[in-house]
């Protein structure tokens, strides 16, 4: 289950660790999302900085990957050489590593997780992303609304309709985790835990409560997408409709989901 204790909360809060936290709330281009005893803070949909609790110490981590490949390795030494117990050099160097992010990027561009991360800045809805369960399955998204659960697949541009990471597969996978009472539990109760934390630390307005919780749904949310491609379609033929989904086409440059406009993904095309 996905929390981090209060000690650790208050180190964000007002401790060792504040400047990370007010930094994340004062840059739209970084988000502070709660693990299991870690957190990670994202920049542009790459993971900035990992910062895990032990019992009496915490570890930083930067991947200093983001300093190679990309024709300027200057930093490298300086970012890989830091302690991981060395708070005031990552902080510090925070400015450093967002800079060879940037650069990372410019060679390596991840337009999805970009796209994924304008979402979670605009949609106060988003719980969660990158949500790991049963070791195998990766959620990109948890919302919460209308009292409900929401599991997102993200989907940008015309790749990844069919195949190993297709909309039948990850259908499949998501109804595993639903229909599974560990899984399921296992997943409400992050959902609770998460935005407790985020709610003490000032990230949202309000925790979610247990008892608001009634039920769930999964929501397929396509950007840039050609909806009089067949593709679709012939992907939504293969499965056996066992949970409630839904469907949502977006521009790439828009990020306000509009749950409202979601059709039923059983219907689509018919």
């Amino acid at each position: 289950m996905r929390k981090i204790d209060d000690r650790f909360i208050d180190d964000l809060r007002e401790g060792v660790f504040s400047a990370f936290l007010r930094r994340v709330k004062a840059d739209d281009s970084l988000c502070l999302e709660i693990r299991n005893n870690h957190i990670n803070i994202y920049y542009r949909g790459g993971n900035l900085l990992k910062i895990t609790q032990y019992k009496n110490s915490y570890r930083i981590f930067f991947d200093s990957k983001y300093c190679l490949n990309k024709g300027n390795e200057t930093n490298y030494e300086l970012l890989n050489s830091l302690k991981t117990n060395d708070i005031d050099g990552y902080t510090q160097s925070l400015d450093l590593m967002i800079s060879e992010m940037d650069g990372w990027f410019k060679v390596h561009p991840k337009p999805e997780r970009e796209f994924q991360h304008d979402l979670v800045k605009s949609n106060s809805c988003i719980v969660d992303i990158e949500y790991q369960i049963k070791h195998t399955s990766r959620l990109d998204m948890i919302l919460f609304a209308d009292n409900k659960i929401i599991i997102v697949e993200n989907k940008l541009g015309k790749g990844a309709i069919s195949g190993k990471a297709g909309i039948a597969k990850h259908y499949k996978d998501i109804c595993d985790i639903l229909n599974d009472d560990q899984t399921r539990d296992e997943l409400i109760n992050s959902v609770v835990s998460i935005s407790d934390a985020k709610y003490k630390l000032g990230l949202v307005d309000k925790p979610i409560c247990k008892h608001e919780i009634h039920g769930s749904e999964i929501l397929f949310l396509f950007a840039e997408y050609n909806e009089q491609s067949m593709a679709l379609q012939n992907e939504i033929n293969q499965i056996s409709d066992t949970l409630p989904a839904k469907i949502l086409f977006m521009g790439n440059d828009e990020h306000l989901i509009r749950l409202e406009c979601a059709e039923d993904l059983m219907s689509y095309g018919r």
